[in-house]
């Protein structure tokens, strides 16, 4: 009578010795990692003679500006007379930071989605895409790219990508963003 207690002891025990160990090694393991990622990313010495911690190159920036989409360039729509030829949407814009060189490298992606209308013909069309850095003094960078779309007359609508790979500037820590959208320029006079 008294060998179930006794092995209902010894499970618990077997247990909390089991839980103590997975404690004991995960703690080993994490004193292996290095330093935290704060503390590696600051990019300033800690004070030890032997290791500095600085910024590794390719890390990713302790600043990035936030991508958005410029309010009235999200929508590209060409008629032919009174019918709509295609309408081009944008409808998300993303973006990443590294430090390269010294210098911020953001890399910029903008989704969009493209409708054909009543009056589409079957044709690939370029498409304008902006994409703009803006910090406190002005644009810091601008370009303005171009991206090949298949127009299918009667075809649903057809999902497209468009991505800035090119920006390289002085690494920043505020006051910028970036700003997409489609772009055809100036108005034409007449």
């Amino acid at each position: 009578m008294h060998t179930v207690p006794a092995i209902r002891n010894l499970i618990v025990a077997a247990l909390a010795a089991s839980l103590a160990a997975c404690t004991t090694a995960d703690h080993i393991e994490n004193t292996d990692l290095g330093p935290p990622a704060a503390a590696s990313e600051t990019g300033s010495d800690t004070g030890a003679t032997d290791t500095p911690v600085r910024v590794a190159e390719g890390t990713e920036a302790r600043f990035c500006p936030q991508a958005s989409i410029r309010e009235g360039t999200s929508t590209l729509s060409k008629k032919e007379g009174d019918a709509l030829d295609y309408q081009a949407v944008l409808v998300n814009a993303k973006r990443d930071c590294r430090i390269v060189d010294g210098k911020l490298k953001i890399t910029v992606g903008v989704e969009g989605r493209l409708m054909p209308g009543r009056a589409a013909k079957s044709r690939t069309v370029e498409l304008p895409v902006r994409v703009a850095v803006v910090g406190q003094d002005g644009v810091v960078y601008s370009n303005l790219g171009k991206i090949k779309v298949a127009v299918e007359k009667g075809a649903t609508s057809r999902s497209f990508r468009y991505v800035d790979e090119k920006i390289v500037i002085p690494p920043a820590s505020g006051g910028m963003i970036v700003y997409t959208g489609f772009d055809e320029g100036p108005p034409k006079q007449g």
